[in-house]
């Protein structure tokens, strides 16, 4: 991510995305869980606070197949999150609804389409290449 000027505005694309590490791998009721993103994502500013240099805004465009032991599904949609300038943080905290389920295979009643997965994680921002902690500031008043 770069710094950049503008809400609302698209500020960054995510093109990799990692869940998880084989020594401790997300896991669930049906065991440990597979997810590879489908990218872009893309990081949409929306409103800019300046007196506490936080971006409210979300993670847009998120499509990631999942699968947990025989059962596969997709999910889809958008997730709330918050950028913090000073710390570099994107705390990303979804809430039911934001997120639907699509193609559940082999999922019985645990994973259906009904089912509203949430997405929450803090992740420290660098621009690319660097060990710069990006900047986003608002362009509207």
């Amino acid at each position: 991510m770069a710094s950049t000027t503008g809400n609302p505005a698209n500020v960054a694309a995510i093109s990799t995305m990692n869940f998880g590490t084989s020594g401790a791998p997300c896991t669930s009721v049906l065991g440990n869980v597979t997810t590879v993103a489908v990218t872009p994502w893309n990081v949409v500013a929306v409103d800019y606070n300046n007196t506490t240099g936080v971006t409210t805004g979300y993670i847009g465009n998120v499509k990631a197949n999942v699968s947990a032991g025989v059962c596969k599904f997709t999910v889809t949609g958008k997730a709330s999150a918050t950028y913090t300038n000073s710390t570099g943080v994107l705390a990303v905290n979804s809430v039911a609804g934001e997120l639907t389920v699509t193609n559940p295979v082999n999922c019985g009643a645990i994973v259906t389409t009904s089912t509203k997965p949430t997405f929450k994680g803090n992740y420290a921002v660098k621009v690319a290449g660097t060990s710069t902690i990006p900047t986003i500031v608002g362009s509207n008043p």
